[in-house]
């Protein structure tokens, strides 16, 4: 399955849609293949950020369109600013806006610090990515971004990221999805899914959450670079 087909999006030719992409694990895969699948479709689709990303110089597709403050001197992507987000938002040139707005450095799983994530209030999508390769590594600074923090949200027994510290994470106030805009869809991506066994966690992770927080639109389990990158979708009772 697509990940158009798992987000449902059905394009208003009259309003342009963004969807800011947070956590860990995959962020950048993620808004790239959207943007593959958005722009094969023919829509008009525009790439940036709120904070910092990869600098995406080899992409020839033309309804494809990056938009950055400048590139650092590590070649990375510096981000917009909010306002400046919600400003092309309302102008309506483009059919969908893909907004990186977190950082992990890398690592499959993070818990958000203080000034963390930097959402545009004009989000109509967020999709909260949590890299499933994450799955029973310590709770330390070489698997997790801020590991400090992750520890005070979710209270890991054993130290390690098990399924209660994945939901916890999920669904805690000031976790995966804090700074939400409150009209906008939470759409939960579990990614890095590439075995039977990792398929099971996650669809009991996903199934929990969609049972313990209605808030949580839809969960997508899969891996946003294989050719398929959906292999299961978990709709909770909003829809």
């Amino acid at each position: 399955m697509r990940l158009t087909t798992a987000l449902d999006l059905k394009q208003d030719n009259r309003k342009t849609r963004m969807i800011s992409i947070v956590g860990g694990g995959g962020k950048t895969s993620t808004l790239f293949t959207l943007a593959h699948e958005l722009a094969g479709e023919g829509k008009k689709v525009l790439i940036t950020t709120t904070t910092a990303m990869y600098n995406p110089t080899e992409i020839s597709n033309p309804n494809i369109f990056v938009l950055g403050d400048h590139v650092t001197a590590e070649g990375k992507l510096k981000g917009i600013s909010n306002e400046a987000a919600e400003r092309i938002h309302k102008d309506n040139q483009y059919a969908y806006i893909l907004v990186e707005a977190d950082g992990s450095k890398g690592r499959p799983i993070k818990a958000p610090a203080e000034h963390e994530p930097v959402i545009p209030d004009t989000t109509d999508i967020m999709i909260g990515v949590i890299g499933m390769d994450a799955f029973g590594r310590e709770i330390s600074e070489v698997n997790i971004h801020r590991p400090e923090i992750l520890s005070a949200l979710t209270h890991p027994v054993n130290g390690i990221v098990d399924e209660e510290v994945l939901v916890k994470l999920v669904n805690h106030p000031q976790g995966l999805f804090k700074n939400c805009p409150a009209s906008a869809t939470k759409v939960l991506l579990l990614n890095k899914v590439f075995n039977e066994r990792t398929k099971e966690i996650a669809i009991k992770v996903g199934e929990t959450v969609i049972r313990e927080n209605e808030a949580i639109d839809r969960v997508i389990i899969g891996a946003v670079r294989e050719e398929e990158p959906v292999i299961e979708l978990i709709k909770g009772s909003i829809l």
